[in-house]
Order: C-alpha cells, then sequence, then structure tokens
C-alpha cells in the first residue's frame, strides 16, 4: 500500500504485522500444516499405513521450499502450489510418496492458507478493538460529563453531553466485536474439494479425511467444498470495511470538532503545514477517513470477486488475493490510529 512505489506513505497506510500474516513463510508453513495433515487423515482412513505416514510427515515438516524458483513458476502456473508440490515431490522419499497431495488440488491450499491468515488477523484485530473501546470507555469517564453542541446536518442542533457522541462512536465497534466469534464461525473452514470439488479422487474416505484434516489444522469442515461459493471471504471483507466505516465516521467527527475550535476538542500532536506554521491538522483523524473510504473501495472489488465460473475461476480469485491482504492491513491500521486519535485527546466538550 505504498502508493507508487513513494516509500513515505507506507507509516501511514501499511500493517507490518498483519502483512506478515500473508507473507511467503506464513503461506508455506500453511502448505506445510495441510499436507501433513492430509496424510494424517490419509492414514485414518487407511489408505497408508502409520509408520510411512509418520516417515512422509517427518520429511514434510523439514521441507524448506525455494521461494524464489515459485515466485517464477507462479507466472506460469498463475499459483504457488504447483511448484510447491512439484519441490516437496522431489524431497521426499519411501512407500508412501504417491499418497502426496492424494485427494487434494491448489485452491484446496490457498484458501485454507488463506482462512489461516484471516484467523491469525482476527486475533490482533479484536486485541487491538479491545483496547479501543477501553480507551473510549475511559474518555467517557473523564470527559463524557462536558456539555457539546450537537450538530445535525451540518448545522447547530442542542446541546448534549459529550458521553452522547462518544456512545454513538463505541456502539458501532461494540457491535462489530461482538460479532467477531460468528465471523470466526464463517471464516474458519477447510478447504478441501479436491480437482473439480466433488472429492472424487477420495471416495468413500473423503468424510475421514476431510474431518481429520479440520481437526489437525483447527478448523470446521462444512460438509462440502466451497471453491466457487466465496462467502467466507466475503464474509471477512464485509465485516472490515463495516470496521473501518466506523472507525472513519470517528475521523470525521474529530476533524470536524478540531474545526469548531477548543470548545469541542483539545488535541495533541497535529501534522504541522508547510506555509502556515500556525496549523496543527488533525491528520489523524483524515488518516481515518481515508481508510475508510479505501476498505468501501476495496470491498466492491471482493464482490466482483464472488463471480466464479463453473466449478473454478482463475481470475476472480486473483482478485482476491489482490484486495483481501490489502483490506486487512487497511483494518489493521485503521485501528492502531483510532487507538493514538483517541489517545491524543487532552479535552472534549466543554466542562459544566
Amino acid at each position: 500500500m505504498a502508493a507508487g512505489g513513494q516509500t513515505w506513505t507506507a507509516g501511514l497506510f501499511k500493517d507490518r504485522e498483519i502483512a506478515e500474516r500473508f507473507s511467503d513463510d506464513a503461506m508455506f508453513a500453511s502448505f506445510s500444516r495441510f499436507e501433513r495433515a492430509l496424510i494424517s487423515g490419509l492414514a485414518r482412513a487407511g489408505l497408508v499405513t502409520p509408520d510411512d505416514a509418520q516417515d512422509l510427515i517427518s520429511q514434510i515438516a523439514d521441507f524448506e521450499p525455494d521461494g524464489a524458483a515459485i515466485a517464477k513458476a507462479g507466472i506460469r502456473d498463475g499459483v504457488s502450489v504447483p511448484e510447491y508440490v512439484r519441490q516437496l515431490r522431489a524431497h521426499v522419499s519411501g512407500p508412501a510418496k504417491s499418497m502426496l497431495h492424494h485427494g487434494a488440488t491448489s485452491q484446496d491450499l490457498m484458501d485454507t492458507a488463506t482462512v489461516e491468515a484471516l484467523a491469525s488477523v482476527n486475533a490482533i484485530l479484536a486485541q487491538r478493538l479491545e483496547t479501543l473501546l477501553g480507551q473510549l470507555s475511559e474518555l467517557s469517564a473523564r470527559n463524557g460529563s462536558n456539555t457539546l453542541h450537537a450538530i445535525t446536518r451540518m448545522q447547530p442542533a442542542i446541546p448534549f453531553q459529550t458521553a452522547d457522541r462518544i456512545a454513538a462512536w463505541r456502539h458501532p465497534l461494540q457491535s462489530l466485536h461482538n460479532r467477531m466469534p460468528a465471523l470466526s464461525e464463517q471464516t474458519r473452514l477447510l478447504q478441501l474439494g479436491g480437482a473439480v470439488g466433488d472429492l472424487q479422487a477420495l471416495g468413500e474416505n473423503a468424510q475421514t479425511v476431510a474431518e481429520t484434516i479440520a481437526a489437525k489444522l483447527g478448523l470446521r469442515w462444512p460438509g462440502h467444498s466451497w471453491h466457487a461459493d466465496r462467502s467466507p471471504v466475503l464474509a471477512q471483507a464485509n465485516w472490515m470495511s463495516e470496521l473501518t466505516g466506523a472507525l472513519g465516521k470517528i475521523g470525521q467527527d474529530i476533524a470536524l470538532m478540531a474545526l469548531r475550535g477548543n470548545d469541542d476538542i483539545q488535541l495533541s500532536g497535529g501534522g504541522s503545514s508547510s506555509a502556515m506554521p500556525h496549523k496543527q491538522n488533525p491528520v489523524t483523524a483524515e488518516r481515518l477517513v481515508t481508510l475508510a473510504r479505501y476498505n468501501a473501495t476495496l470491498v466492491a472489488g471482493m464482490h466482483q470477486a464472488q463471480v466464479h465460473e463453473m466449478e473454478r475461476s482463475g481470475a476472480a480469485w486473483m482478485l482476491e488475493w489482490m484486495i483481501l491482504p490489502q483490506m486487512c492491513e487497511t483494518a489493521g491500521v485503521s485501528l492502531t490510529a483510532a487507538s493514538a486519535l483517541i489517545g491524543s485527546i487532552k479535552e472534549m466538550g466543554k466542562p459544566a
């Protein structure tokens, strides 16, 4: 998200902690977990002996993929999995080698890696959201009895308490936090469908293998593949767009309050102007508005990526890879910025 390669924007828009969840290392680690869990499932179904399975699992765990070769092959294959599996096949040996990746396909690994990344991202977002909710409660306890002039349709309305405006900020965020367990239920899904989504290569063993993989990875097996049903990732995208929208509303309000003056809000650490040294620009508040609008733009792209033709789409799938990590970073950096903004409030409202 460094605009046009301009590295100075990275501090405004990037979230390195969340970006790491979508890194090559994270993806390859997820692939390894999947392939090891798959072998366990095949062993439980009686398709691989326990000893051969354990030997193969140990070899998979020791595998270190050549990321540069995978990146190069990805231009040809359109996905990282084929080259990863080629390298892994060359690495392993033994009687069970032919069962490596048996019954799985590239999308099974990619989608499962994505939901594992999202689970990690959501743990980060939940922690940051809890921190922000606590800050808003503290701000209300400190300044809630102060008086603000309510504004409706950009015109002065009637006086009310500062706590009322803070509550309008807090309620949507609390609702989003309360919805996170349901979001986890929607997104923590194992993807397993095989070549065309019907698990035909596993036959009557499909349920056993799928349930074993899901248990090993701490995911839920929905009983079928979701190759062309993008509901899980859409649920994540929609939730994050709502989150950044709620934070953008806070940013918009605080920017307008700063315009109205000290009776509305007093902030520390505003941004400087090259032409007007007297100014303290509400940069963090403005950034929240920008980030909200950015995610609102990206979520439309995720709905475009919902349209998978037939049993699998390459084009729609690639669009997800471009958009979803950006939305996650935007949600993460928005929460960090919102915490900094709330923490910079010296006084909100006019003391009675």
